[in-house]
């Protein structure tokens, strides 16, 4: 049979016309294939051996992983839900202040009012006094000026301060 593969005229048979080349090569191969399993086939098993335990640990790392992130997902979300109470808190607050100086404003408003309302009467009185001092001034001199045409002569002092008085006192009865 090897005489069939080994064809001497190269008329396209799989095995090369001379076969001492085909026993040099697959020794040569062979050896090389040896020299591999021997060298480095431990390095391959123990590789293979560590690539599982290294794709265990990679994933023990990444859920680890994970579960911080989750955790810190949580710690994030109840954060927020936490903000969310702190804002309608404050919110809370800033009606309540705003009501209470609302309150104070209005408080204020009225013991202004107040205040004018007396200062107002109080202006009235003053200025219902001044009239009346000036009325009683301008009624003086017309009752002297009256007097002294009727007598047609001057008075002394104590009669004119008599007689404006007496006049007086007739014009505040008849009010």
């Amino acid at each position: 049979m090897l005489a069939l593969l080994a064809s001497e005229e190269g008329n396209g048979y799989w095995l090369p016309h001379d076969l001492n080349e085909v026993y040099w090569g697959t020794a040569a191969f062979l050896i090389v294939v040896g020299l591999i399993v021997w060298k480095a086939g431990p390095a391959i098993k123990k590789a293979a051996a560590a690539r599982p335990e290294r794709i265990k640990a990679e994933l023990d790392t990444a859920a680890a992983a994970r579960a911080e992130a989750e955790k810190s997902f949580s710690d994030v979300k109840a954060a927020l839900a936490d903000s969310d109470k702190e804002a309608a808190r404050i919110i809370d607050e800033a009606r309540e202040t705003a009501t209470k100086v609302g309150a104070d404003i209005v408080a204020r408003a009225h013991t202004d009012a107040a205040a004018i309302k007396e200062r107002g009467q109080a202006e009235i009185a003053s200025a219902r006094r001044q009239a009346q001092a000036d009325l009683t001034a301008e009624v003086s001199r017309l009752a002297l000026g009256a007097a002294e045409k009727v007598v047609e002569s001057n008075l002394s002092e104590a009669t004119q301060q008599a007689l404006v008085e007496s006049y007086i006192s007739q014009v505040g009865a008849a009010n």
